[in-house]
């Protein structure tokens, strides 16, 4: 081949891959572009999947505090029927026991009576006593809760129901703490000091002389708070702890079956939710949870 041949073929070349490059570029933009839209889909789609999450959580959560207040509604009701028939009882039992302890109390305090007749009245006057610890207990859980929200710092509220209950702690000589965040919820303040007291009543009842309690509050998430009422005692068997809300059941000889229902009652008034759950490596814990924060 001649130089001038060799030449020659070098320009068709160049000019062939010139023509080929002119002709790839649209390609290689339209590309580009394809990619570039298929991400923007893809960051789109995952958004989208995200969002439907929150949204889903949400709903979910809504869905949750409509049953409970459906809940709660449902009991209010059943217990406005119930609290016609308790003024009734109340009306007509107060009276005569009153009656009935008066004259016992009487005639444990005369000097001439014989001492097995004194006894018999004292233990009169105790079952009296009882049983108007009793009546006043049904007519406490028959009542309606009208829940009354006001803004309350619960540590402060804990403090001084923990004041209240002084000497039932020295008595058994028993070791309490308040523990945890301080925490400004809105609650009735009524219902929230009953609900310690019933819950801390029945915590000093469980435990043995020396025994150990703890209130824990802290706050579960940005707009909850959790208050826990822990204690070493015997804890409760696992068949139990759904049964120990239920009206008149107790394990106790003293125990009138009602003071857990109560709680369970105003629990369900307010929107929150109550547990029993074993405390290791002894004792129960009765979890408060879904307790509303005040806003700042």
């Amino acid at each position: 081949m001649s130089e001038t041949e060799y030449k020659a073929m070098l320009e068709k070349k160049g000019v062939h891959s010139f023509v080929i490059v002119l002709s790839t570029q649209p390609v290689r933009a339209a590309t580009q572009r394809d990619v570039w839209l298929r991400a923007m889909i893809a960051g789109l789609a995952s958004l989208s999947v995200l969002g439907l999450g929150f949204a889903w959580r949400n709903l979910a959560q809504t869905a949750e505090l409509q049953i409970r207040l459906v809940r709660a509604s449902e009991l209010n009701s059943h217990l406005k029927q119930m609290n016609l028939a308790a003024a009734g009882l109340a009306h007509e039992t107060r009276n005569p026991l009153n009656l009935i302890r008066g004259l016992a109390q009487m005639i444990s305090k005369q000097a001439d009576a014989p001492a097995a007749t004194r006894q018999k009245s004292i233990e009169i006057v105790n079952e009296a006593d009882r049983v108007a610890a009793q009546l006043n207990e049904f007519i406490n859980y028959s009542r309606p809760r009208e829940v009354r929200r006001t803004t309350l710092q619960l540590q402060a509220v804990t403090t001084e129901v923990v004041r209240a209950l002084t000497h039932d702690l020295e008595e058994k000589q028993i070791r309490l703490q308040v523990t945890g965040d301080v925490a400004a919820i809105e609650a009735d303040e009524q219902l929230l000091r009953q609900v310690l007291f019933n819950l801390l009543l029945n915590a000093i009842q469980a435990v043995t002389a020396n025994g150990e309690i703890e209130i824990h509050i802290s706050k579960a998430g940005v707009a909850e708070a959790r208050l826990e009422v822990r204690d070493n005692g015997p804890g409760v068997p696992p068949e139990n702890r759904a049964e120990i809300f239920k009206p008149y059941f107790t394990t106790t000889q003293k125990g009138t079956g009602l003071g857990l229902a109560v709680v369970q009652q105003i629990v369900l008034a307010h929107g929150w939710e109550i547990e029993c759950l074993a405390n290791v490596p002894r004792g129960a814990i009765f979890r408060l949870t879904h307790l509303k924060l005040a806003a700042e």
